[in-house]
């Protein structure tokens, strides 16, 4: 390999460093407010609002469509056509607005037809902000134009404002409603910023009479397979949580979550590297940085998860205090899988989706989710659902993505 020192494109660099403090605020307010939450609530009750969130990260990938990722890689081609990125701007936002209130139907179909969801109903329905919120927000056309710096600001300040007041409204279990409240509300907030930003900073025509059916019909048909390869993971990422809460009960939900939300944290450390190269690999397509980048990132891998995985008992137990072992088994468990997930991820859209390789890189998700639900489903039918069981599936599911894709990069040419 070729260690040649390389000037990176400057761009890359203040987008991975808002990205980075972003993502740093990500990881320190679920550190302060889960264990929090989870003393103040109780497992049962914790659980129950985990089982919320992962209900809504449904809707949210729906009303998503798979933006996140085919609008970046069209506002960081289109964005010097002022015309083009403005009509395509209205366009997404007009058709997330209709995924929302189809969703919104489809939420109040299922509280009404089932009593485990209308019993909570406005649990569930206050979790909804989260998705309106999302909705709001188009990250997509930040990351694009790759001015991330202002997202950091709104998010940092609005997710402050949101979290605080769950640590003097929430005093015990019976407060819970005001945990989804003051999350959708910082989530709205956010989006509205971020749209007048949009608006007022980079001059976005906020004109939606110059959203058309065309238009939405084009958004949803080349958004089509990556809004495939989004709901695929989530088959195997959300799906988790969600299967637990209706098969073992809210606390098998509350222990997979504790060890869960510290794994995704963990996980997300990558996130600010991630989001930057896509962008940054779709214009410029230099395959010699991003072999650095992954050496590096997979050196580091190898040398800090290990270490957690040995100290994972005194890494929950400082978090949660009164810590239970099947949170901190699950932990090790998740752990493990940070260890496939993370060169997966990278090897993903912000290599072989940048080079073209978009339909390849969601056939491996495609091919995973397939995997995990028919494993899950053995699980459910041979009575062998545990926290465990369903923790050591994300591993092999894991391992099947990573394996095809380093099998696309043979495919394609990019290793001899």
């Amino acid at each position: 390999m070729n260690f040649k020192k390389i000037k990176l494109n400057s761009s890359l660099i203040s987008n991975f460093f808002s990205l980075l403090i972003l993502q740093g605020a990500n990881y320190i307010f679920p550190l302060l407010t889960v264990p929090y939450l989870f003393r103040t609530l109780g497992v049962d009750t914790f659980g129950l609002v985990s089982f919320a969130t992962a209900f809504a990260q449904y809707f949210i990938l729906l009303t998503d469509f798979g933006f996140n990722l085919y609008g970046v890689q069209y506002i960081s081609a289109k964005r010097d056509d002022k015309e083009l990125r403005d009509t395509f701007f209205v366009n997404v936002v007009v058709t997330q607005l209709l995924l929302f209130l189809a969703s919104l139907i489809i939420l109040f179909l299922i509280i009404f037809s089932f009593d485990k969801f209308y019993t909570d109903r406005w649990l569930y329905l206050l979790s909804f902000g989260t998705v309106f919120g999302s909705v709001l927000m188009p990250i997509w056309f930040f990351q694009g134009i790759e001015q991330m710096k202002y997202i950091t600001k709104i998010n940092i300040v609005t997710r402050t404002l949101a979290i605080v007041p769950i640590f003097f409204c929430v005093k015990s279990e019976k407060d819970f409603l005001m945990v989804p409240f003051f999350y959708g509300l910082g989530s709205i907030a956010s989006g509205v910023i971020a749209l007048y930003v949009a608006k007022n900073r980079f001059n976005v025509n906020l004109d939606f009479a110059k959203a058309s059916v065309v238009g939405i019909k084009e958004c949803l048909k080349e958004s089509s397979q990556f809004f495939v390869s989004r709901i695929s993971v989530s088959l195997y990422t959300v799906s988790n949580s969600f299967v637990l809460g209706l098969v073992l009960g809210n606390a098998a939900v509350g222990y997979y979550a504790a060890a869960e939300k510290l794994y995704l944290a963990i996980q997300n450390v990558y996130s600010p590297l991630v989001n930057a190269l896509y962008p940054y690999m779709v214009k410029t397509k230099n395959k010699i940085v991003f072999k650095k980048i992954y050496v590096v990132v997979v050196v580091i891998n190898c040398i800090v998860l290990p270490i957690c995985i040995f100290n994972a008992d005194f890494i929950l137990s400082i978090i949660y205090k009164n810590v239970a072992i099947e949170s901190v088994t699950v932990f090790k468990i998740l752990l493990g899988v940070c260890m496939v997930t993370i060169p997966s991820i990278l090897l993903g859209y912000p290599f072989l989706g940048a080079f073209g390789h978009a339909k390849f890189t969601n056939f491996t998700v495609i091919v995973a989710s397939i995997f995990h639900i028919s494993i899950l489903a053995l699980l459910l039918i041979f009575n062998s659902i545990t926290i465990y069981t369903v923790a050591t599936l994300v591993i092999a599911t894991e391992s099947v993505v990573l394996g095809l894709r380093l099998w696309g990069i043979k495919k394609y040419s990019f290793v001899s």
